[in-house]
């Protein structure tokens, strides 16, 4: 993400997708307390891949000491200096012009910014040495998320919005979006569904690794998610989903376990195992891209977790060791 720096206050000054400037404190993104300068003063905006900037006053913008045309657009470099209506005092520097993006930016003892930050992708487990958190973008509400992973109900999800302050790790943090407003474009690539998947488990005889691949049975497309200690957590919800299927427990209600039953069948504490969980459902979300809610191949309800896969085949060692009711693969 963007940013400009005070040369006065040293203060960050980072670019919303479409950032304005002025002295109207309740319509613009960066206020400039100056009677010289307009309401809405000057515009920095993110088109065609680079930045520009705008000016709309009575009284001119300033890049580099030569005055702006009015309305007329022009690119940014790193180190332009831009000031308002003449008055150099307040002067900003261009010290980055990364694309817009939703990012958490870390905050200093005084509660201010400064340049560390991280760029949000969808879904994150922070800090990523020691984790205790998860941010995720929900896509059915557009919205990013903040939940615990000391949290076993599933049901502690704090929405984000701009200037929201989190910790992570002990140390603070300012959620900041890019609004940046993406055109949807329909894809040549159908949707997929998670009841269109096949899933493959290779585990190991002493338990040790785990390995799975995920096939689409229309098309044979394979996606290798490689050995990873998340899939043993994933392959055990698939036994409990094999075991209900045998017990002619219904599609819908088949697999749902207890977080404290997988808390002892797999040895760990709640944290752990959440982490685990939300490790898992952030593979598959990056991993299957065309997949509808791919995330929730991991299902969750209040202390429960289930594996949501309809088709899926376990092999120990080479052998067969069970099925799905719904095999294709």
């Amino acid at each position: 993400m963007a940013y400009l720096i005070n040369k006065n206050t040293s203060e960050y000054c980072f670019l919303y997708a479409h950032h304005s400037f002025g002295r109207f404190q309740y319509s613009v993104d960066t206020l400039v307390n100056d009677l010289s300068v307009s309401k809405i003063h000057t515009i920095i905006e993110w088109l065609n891949g680079k930045w520009y900037i705008r000016d709309l006053s009575l009284n001119g913008t300033w890049l580099n000491h030569k005055r702006l045309v009015k309305d007329d657009s022009e690119e940014l470099s790193i180190g332009d200096k831009i000031y308002f209506a003449g008055n150099s005092e307040v002067t900003y520097v261009v010290k980055d012009l990364s694309a817009p993006t939703d990012q958490l930016i870390k905050l200093d003892d005084e509660q201010s910014q400064t340049a560390e930050t991280i760029k949000l992708n969808h879904y994150h487990l922070l800090p990523e040495q020691q984790p205790d958190s998860v941010v995720v973008f929900e896509q059915s509400s557009g919205q990013w998320l903040l939940e615990s992973l000391h949290d076993d109900e599933f049901t502690i999800r704090e929405v984000l919005e701009d200037h929201s302050i989190i910790t992570l790790g002990g140390e603070q943090w300012m959620f900041l979006s890019s609004h940046l407003e993406v055109a949807t474009q329909m894809s040549s690539v159908p949707q997929l569904y998670i009841s269109d998947l096949d899933f493959i488990f290779n585990l190991s005889l002493d338990e040790e690794t785990s390995e799975l691949k995920v096939q689409h049975h229309n098309n044979n497309k394979d996606f290798d998610l490689h050995v990873r200690c998340h899939h043993y957590l994933t392959l055990n919800l698939a036994r409990y989903r094999a075991l209900d299927a045998k017990k002619g427990v219904l599609p819908a209600n088949q697999g749902w376990v207890n977080t404290e039953q997988l808390v002892k069948d797999l040895g760990v504490d709640m944290r752990y195992l959440n982490i685990q969980i939300h490790r898992a459902r952030k593979q598959f979300s990056e991993v299957l891209v065309n997949v509808h809610d791919a995330e929730n191949i991991i299902e969750r309800q209040l202390r429960k977790v289930r594996f949501a896969g309809a088709s899926f085949m376990i092999y120990k060692g080479c052998e067969l060791e069970s099925t799905s009711d719904v095999v294709r693969a």
